[in-house]
């Protein structure tokens, strides 16, 4: 991209559930606020997630803003649907990692696109998260990486202007199936 356009990326704002890798890549380009949305972590995830810290399996995902230019705000996944409505508000797009569903339905009131654990983005007017059967992904520190890094890009492609790639049509990452572009299937079809 062009410089002008990375620089214009400080002027949006991202939710992010579940995910601090995807947190990391988008305060790394330049995004100019994240609002990151997590809840506990397990032993799973400090494998799956090379971001964290095993160590830190077990307590609360809370992080704080990496210098004085970032505005990383934290939160933990709230009990009540209304707050997490509330927090989602104003948001440009939102990714979700974890709780895909209740997120997804969110963003659809609130009219933003949502962008799931894989490579794809459902519209608010658009092909809905809950409609379609959801691929098994197989999930390893290698795969998720690239999956992350292939989310961050399309991102940026959106906030650029350009069109990325919509539901039903998706990338899947498999470490022995390789990248493959699918078409998801709606429920109900064969």
């Amino acid at each position: 991209m062009e410089k002008q356009k990375i620089d214009y990326l400080e002027k949006y704002s991202i939710v992010v559930v579940g995910s601090r890798m995807m947190l990391e890549l988008l305060w790394r380009s330049g995004i100019g606020c994240i609002r990151y949305i997590s809840d506990f972590i397990s032993q799973v995830d400090s494998l799956i997630d090379c971001t964290l810290d095993p160590l830190e399996a077990n307590q609360y995902d809370i992080v704080g803003p990496r210098s004085e230019e970032s505005n990383v705000i934290s939160y933990l996944f709230p009990e009540d649907r209304t707050e997490l409505k509330r927090i989602m508000k104003g948001s440009d797009i939102v990714v979700a990692h974890k709780n895909m569903l209740e997120v997804s339905k969110i963003a659809e009131e609130i009219g933003v696109p949502f962008i799931p654990d894989i490579v794809t983005t459902f519209l608010p007017d658009g092909v809905k998260f809950w409609e379609l059967e959801y691929p098994k992904v197989e999930r390893n520190p290698i795969s998720y990486a690239i999956t992350c890094g292939l989310q961050a890009l399309e991102i940026m492609r959106t906030l650029a202007g350009q069109k990325p790639i919509l539901a039903p049509e998706a990338i899947l990452v498999d470490l022995k199936e390789g990248i493959k572009r699918v078409c998801l299937r709606k429920i109900g079809t064969a």
